[in-house]
């Protein structure tokens, strides 16, 4: 771990909160269970999978990935 142990104030995950309908944590929370993920786990993964892509589509045109 770069000489840092697991437990290094910069290896802290922060909180954050949301609202959403319920419908739509009832949806997260089988696809969840689905996955044998917790519902934050789940939540990160989508998050970190949409911050990925917006940075993907805001590169700089010389910068962007070849998607022929």
């Amino acid at each position: 771990m770069r000489g840092k142990d697991m437990f290094s104030e910069d290896m802290r995950s922060e909180k954050i909160n949301f609202t959403c309908e319920p419908e739509d944590k009832e949806y997260l929370r089988n696809w969840a269970a689905k996955e044998g993920r917790t519902l934050s786990n789940l939540v990160e993964r989508i998050v970190k999978d949409a911050i990925i892509k917006d940075r993907e589509n805001n590169q700089p045109t010389s910068n962007k990935k070849e998607t022929a």
